[in-house]
């Protein structure tokens, strides 16, 4: 506690100093610092964002510190999260820069993995993974909280020393098989660590060092042996994703698959990519030498019993259905499974990890030369989620009681998915076969249920193990319904250059895309061809579908307006815990809103999508500064393929970046010049259809996704554009507590109002709405963020006041008295407040 405290007090004293010339005091009125008047236009004013000091560490210096619960084993891999100042990894010199120490347990080497970039390549890594063999401290047991400390000691990188009974099934042709049947009978397979054997083809190495090896795969399954005639197989059957790690030390490896029905078609000169629609499967097995086990993280009820076959041992991941009918998925469909694969006998080490018993958290504290420690809660490293955020204490809230509460709800969710029974909203449907998706069937459900800027933030204050496990369970149950990715055959999540066609006439993509391919509209993939029909006939005709099939195809994918819903769990997972099956999850969503938000045409001959940028480029060069169509959807969009461009490699980044300079210079030239607001959205179903319309929560969410950009993608690495960021988004906020959006008398913007008239070529109302232009209440979900945001960039006092009055409080300091409340979109708020004067 007295290291916590002594960091609130210099992250006050660096506030103090960074925000000068602001009133700090926040139950005082105050009269603002540099904008126009309340009652007045937008004005101008000055956007500035100030980096914070600089962090002083030498050699053997103490810069973190990391806290576990410990596990039963007296040695472990630990491994935990950090976030970094500019230039500390990766090193010019290959170097490893840091060590673990406990002083009842000794120095480890470890090595550190990037999880997020800084946007300036340079500047090399903000979040890594940092990774070690670990003793026990002497004197502790099994689940004591212990904080081990991390030293910035570079060293030399040790490479990884396998475990010989893992290197020898790793080795060894053949022995990784995944499996599955068809309606048939007709089986399919694939070695799926072939290329990893070859170092060839699909591999690729994710982490490898002192502690740790991680490395992935992709395989089809293939017909052993091809059929023809009446029972014919098909070309090949799912693709699978293997994401296989290596532990220093132990007996057994980490097995993360993801098994999908998404291939994209783009490869002509082979079957092997052909896409498929509904498949209906018999089971997916993994059969493996007689001796190994395989453990599953959250068992369901088609989680089958092992069975022999001669010298080889067939573990069900989805066992057959006991009535002989058969499993189906989605086309584009996927499920994920979390595994570990151990020696007989290994079985309570493998769990342990598979129950991320090893995961730590870093925490705040100062070393003993008074530096504040890496972590979410120093402003100097604070790089939590694409908007880079620094945390918020919840001590208020009892770290105790906030793992308790972790606790509970995952056993609740474990208990629901391993009896496949129904649970508490928002999940109440009981399992499906293979799959127990989450929420209900809608793709965009109507409320505010986990529509969150922020997740994670009580798992890490809290140091919550249940907290973390609870997200990758929701996140698989999310899985099980998200049918809208596609990958080519290599892997990869498909890309929209490769299908772009480029003719003499001009470049066009003939492509329609909003939250999943509209085959309706083009297929360039041959869904149309449907290569299984005939075996999906064959099903209908003989009864062979399961009884679930309608309820489970019934299951849209969260869609692009609410997509959150499905990304703000994989954010989470990426930031605490570098979750490899949440970076490629979010690498494949943002491939698909590259897709959608395009500026290329679908045709020569004027073919576009109305909701493509190039929609929104052609409406704003015609009606420049008098709104546009962004919201939601669009700032959805944003955030997730920021989340991508912090977590992908420098390849990808210099692909994608083109895309955000296109996004920023629309929104500029877009937003109205009289209101600040962006959105000019017409909608028909509220107002009469009069009016074209700016919705609170869909500013709230766009401001949140330009500062995510601005973090991710520009700051500190482009000024102009950077610089072009905050003059939007402050524009925007001033434009949330001016005249137009701002309610004196429900104290806050409006929910919803009509901005202008329906036909949007015609000039935005400015500064007044229509007495039947609103929805008679304000926001007071969304917004809260925002008023952080657009203090740190103005300095501009009003917009404490105007929180507070939207709060209905004297002094923000009363966020504290409860700070789970909201807290998914308040916390950027709460963090200012505790860093501010009391």
């Amino acid at each position: 506690m007295a290291g916590r405290e002594a960091g609130r007090a210099r992250a006050r004293t660096l506030d103090r100093r960074r925000l000068a010339g602001a009133s700090l005091a926040l139950g005082l009125a105050a009269c603002g610092g540099g904008g126009s008047s309340a009652g007045g236009g937008l004005g101008e004013h000055s956007f500035a964002l100030e980096d914070p000091p600089a962090l002083v560490f030498a050699e053997g210096d103490t810069v973190g510190a990391l806290e576990v619960a410990l596990p039963e084993a007296d040695s472990f891999v630990l491994r935990a999260t950090l976030p970094l100042p500019k230039g500390v990894y990766p090193r010019i010199d290959g170097a490893q820069p840091f060590s673990i120490f406990h002083r009842n347990a000794g120095s480890f080497a470890a090595q550190a993995e990037i999880v997020t970039r800084y946007p300036r390549a340079e500047d090399g890594a903000d979040v890594v993974e940092v990774l070690a063999r670990v003793t026990r401290p002497s004197g502790s047991a099994a689940g004591d909280r212990v904080h081990y400390s991390v030293l910035y000691q570079p060293a030399p990188a040790i490479a990884f020393a396998p475990d010989a009974d893992v290197a020898a099934l790793l080795a060894a042709p053949g022995a990784l098989i995944a499996r599955s049947h068809d309606c048939f009978g007709n089986l399919y397979q694939s070695d799926v660590w072939t290329d990893a054997r070859a170092a060839s083809g699909t591999l690729r190495v994710l982490q490898s060092g002192v502690a740790a090896d991680q490395r992935a795969t992709h395989s089809v399954l293939q017909p052993e042996p091809a059929v023809e005639g009446a029972t014919a197989t098909l070309p090949h059957f799912f693709g699978v994703h293997a994401y296989l790690r290596q532990w220093q030390g132990e007996p057994f490896v980490s097995l993360d698959l993801r098994v999908h029905n998404a291939l994209s078609g783009k490869d002509v000169e082979t079957p092997l990519d052909d896409p498929l629609r509904e498949l209906y499967f018999a089971d997916f097995e993994l059969s493996l030498p007689q001796g190994w086990v395989v453990l599953n993280a959250f068992t369901d009820p088609y989680f089958g019993a092992p069975y022999d076959e001669g010298d080889r041992r067939v573990w069900p991941i989805v066992a057959p259905m006991e009535d002989g009918t058969l499993h189906v998925i989605h086309q584009q469909g996927q499920f994920e499974r979390r595994l570990a694969l151990c020696k007989v006998g290994e079985e309570a080490k493998a769990l342990a990890y598979l129950r991320e018993e090893h995961l730590a958290f870093c925490r705040d504290g100062e070393n003993a030369g008074g530096m504040q420690l890496f972590s979410w809660w120093n402003e100097s490293t604070a790089r939590y989620f694409p908007q880079r955020q620094a945390l918020p204490w919840l001590d208020a809230a009892g770290l105790e009681n906030l793992r308790a509460a972790d606790t509970g709800e995952l056993a609740a969710r474990m208990g629901q998915v391993a009896t496949g029974s129904t649970g508490e909203w928002p999940t109440q449907s009981t399992g499906m076969g293979w799959a127990h998706p989450w929420g209900v069937s809608e793709a965009g459900m109507v409320s505010g249920q986990e529509i969150y800027l922020y997740e994670g933030v009580a798992c890490a204050a809290a140091a919550s193990n249940a907290g973390y496990r609870m997200m990758q369970l929701r996140h698989r149950m999310y899985t099980d319904r998200q049918h809208n990715v596609l990958f080519d055959l290599e892997g990869a999540p498909t890309r929209w250059e490769t299908w772009a066609v480029h003719a003499p006439e001009g470049s066009y993509l003939p492509v329609w895309w909003y939250n999943a391919p509209m085959l309706w509209a083009s297929d360039p993939f041959g869904f149309g061809a449907e290569n299984n029909a005939a075996q999906n006939a064959w099903v209908a005709d003989n009864g062979k579908a399961p009884a679930y099939r309608d309820a489970l195809l019934g299951y849209d994918s969260i869609d692009q307006a609410h997509l959150v819903r499905y990304m703000h769990t994989p954010k989470a997972l990426i930031w605490i815990g570098n979750d490899v099956l949440a970076k490629e999850d979010a690498w494949a969503q943002a491939e698909g809103i590259l897709f959608a938000y395009t500026d290329l045409p679908q045709d020569l001959w004027g073919a576009i999508m109305p909701t493509s940028l190039l929609a929104a480029q052609n409406f704003v060069a015609a009606h420049p500064h008098n709104g546009v169509f962004y919201g939601r959807g669009e700032a959805w969009g944003l955030d997730t393929v920021c989340t991508a461009y912090s977590t992908e490699t420098p390849e990808w980044r210099a692909r994608v970046r083109p895309w955000f300079g296109k996004v920023i210079a629309l929104l500029e030239r877009g937003q109205s010049s009289c209101s600040g607001t962006i959105q000019n959205t017409p909608l028909g179903n509220v107002f009469g259809g009069q009016y074209a319309c700016r919705q609170s929560i869909e500013a709230a969410i766009t401001e949140n996704a330009l500062v995510g950009m601005r973090e991710s993608v520009y700051r500190g690495d482009d000024a102009t554009h950077a610089a072009q960021v905050n003059g939007v988004v402050g524009r925007s906020i001033y434009g949330m507590i001016g005249p137009l959006v701002w309610t004196n008398t429900y104290h806050g913007p409006w929910a919803l109002i009509g901005v202008g008239p329906a036909d949007i070529t015609r000039p935005q109302f400015c500064d007044w709405i229509p007495e039947d232009g609103n929805y008679g209440f304000a926001d007071h979900y969304q917004i809260w963020s925002s008023f952080a945001y657009a203090y740190r960039m103005t300095q501009d006092a009003r917009f404490l006041d105007k929180a507070k009055e939207a709060l209905g409080v004297a002094d923000l300091h009363a966020l504290e008295l409860d700070p789970l409340e909201n807290l998914h979109n308040k916390c950027a708020l709460l963090a200012l407040s505790q860093r501010m004067a009391p």
